[in-house]
């Protein structure tokens, strides 16, 4: 598997974040935009490239009232574009985490 994928857990719902808005910016500058599933995962990238990427998840307008986020950006570098890289983030109303995931 290849590529790159993301997953937004809701840990004020205890729910995927089905409907949140994604962008990813490659490191050429292209940007794409999607919107996660009802579980809360999208498939960002099929053919990677190394360079910085950065993904844009758009908090603000999924968390309504308590959007205390705006967009939450993440850059990350991919070495190896032959590998999956999986970039989840875990929210909530005043807080969040994301790491590199499987």
């Amino acid at each position: 598997m290849k590529g790159l994928t993301t997953h937004v857990l809701d840990t004020m719902r205890g729910t995927g974040a089905a409907g949140l808005r994604v962008e990813v910016r490659s490191p050429l500058g292209e940007a794409a935009a999607t919107t996660l599933d009802a579980q809360g995962r999208a498939s960002l990238v099929q053919e990677l490239m190394p360079g910085t990427y950065e993904i844009l998840f758009h908090a603000g307008d999924y968390l309504g009232e308590a959007n205390f986020y705006d967009i939450i950006p993440v850059r990350f570098r991919v070495e190896n574009p032959l590998t999956h890289y999986h970039v989840p983030l875990i929210l909530s109303a005043y807080g969040y985490s994301t790491y590199r995931g499987g």
